[in-house]
């Protein structure tokens, strides 16, 4: 069981330095696309120096910059929107909030670990378990935690459920 936690541990830690590596990816393609927009307005200001008999050559090739600065800037900004829901995503969380709540039944039927968030109520980590136990759904059941019961609709961390904790779930139909 202890195995079993550290290895979900170490695929949250990967999946964090993921993440971090795909910001770090983005933020180098907005400072390439930042210098590219440089670089085209650098060119559509050069542009501007041609000769009176190049007015239709130079105003095709201010729409043509023109489209493609704009377009840059589109794909900046959804690098950026990008980058800051992933940023914010990261935030929602700390890694320490995530726990690991081990479910058993007292006929050995049930035994599993459901990954939730301190700030969870009971209710959602129920939901989950019953994803994987779908035949439990259908029946009337308890939950108690060091022989307390547990209230469905409180968040864990007020039912004082600690990472680790085994939580047994009781068939008032049996």
């Amino acid at each position: 069981m202890r195995d079993n936690l550290l290895v979900e541990n170490k695929k949250l830690k990967d999946e964090l330095i993921k993440y971090k590596n795909e910001n770090e990816s983005l933020k180098d393609e907005i400072s390439k696309l930042n210098k590219e927009i440089k670089q085209l307005n650098e060119e559509l200001n050069k542009s501007t120096s041609f000769s009176s008999h190049d007015d239709i050559k130079q105003s095709n090739i201010i729409t043509s910059l023109n489209e493609i600065i704009k377009n840059k800037d589109k794909e900046i900004n959804d690098l950026k929107y990008k980058m800051k829901s992933e940023e914010k995503a990261e935030r929602l969380f700390k890694f320490e909030d995530i726990i690991v709540i081990n479910f058993t039944s007292f006929d050995k039927n049930i035994f599993c670990g459901i990954k939730c968030l301190k700030t969870d109520t009971f209710a959602e980590v129920e939901e989950k378990l019953y994803r994987k136990y779908d035949k439990y759904r259908e029946t009337n059941n308890n939950f108690e935690i060091k022989g307390k019961e547990i209230l469905r609709f409180k968040k864990i961390c007020e039912n004082n459920i600690q990472d680790g904790d085994v939580v047994y779930l009781i068939n008032k139909e049996k």
